[in-house]
């Protein structure tokens, strides 16, 4: 058997390219929801690392206004600012835990925004697969016909020697 013909056009090609954008756009659009959450779970590490360092300063300042306090260094209106001061870094800290589980929000709805792109993709792929699917049981079938035409054609031309043959030989007997 020769060479294949080439395939006629597949009468769904632009819904084929169609769903193979669709289904690229979905995966990429799943890798940008995937980094965006990636950055705001990084976003509350830092986060809880600062209050982490805050608390720790808070407890050093302490320390030290006591131990200096202890040696007799402060008067009554010092020491009532140094826990003045401390109450201050306390309520920053407070104020800096609710970021936190503001930040803890934003990462609740970027892992919303990745499940969403997530089942987008799911559902792109599937449908490019189906299609994809189609397509080469389509392909298959056109190359199964053609087979079975250029089978016919050379049986055909087989048939058209072995006849011409048997016509010669006849006439090479006749003379």
């Amino acid at each position: 058997m020769g060479h294949m013909p080439k395939l006629p056009d597949y009468r769904l090609q632009t819904l084929f390219d169609m769903r193979e954008k669709a289904r690229k756009e979905a995966e990429d659009a799943y890798a940008e929801a995937m980094k965006a959450k990636l950055a705001e779970e990084k976003k509350l590490e830092e986060m809880k690392q600062e209050l982490e360092r805050m608390i720790q300063a808070r407890e050093a300042k302490r320390l030290e206004y006591a131990e200096r306090a202890a040696k007799g260094e402060y008067n009554v209106s010092q020491i009532q600012a140094n826990h003045r001061h401390i109450d201050r870094m306390k309520e920053k800290e407070g104020a800096f835990k609710m970021e936190i589980e503001k930040q803890k929000d934003a990462i609740k709805r970027a892992e919303e925004v990745v499940e969403e792109k997530k089942q987008a993709m799911i559902e792109a792929t599937q449908e490019f697969k189906a299609l994809e699917k189609h397509k080469e049981k389509w392909a298959q079938e056109v190359k199964r016909e053609m087979a079975i035409k250029e089978e016919d054609n050379l049986e055909d031309i087989a048939q058209t020697i072995f006849l011409r043959r048997m016509r010669e030989a006849k006439e090479d007997e006749g003379g």
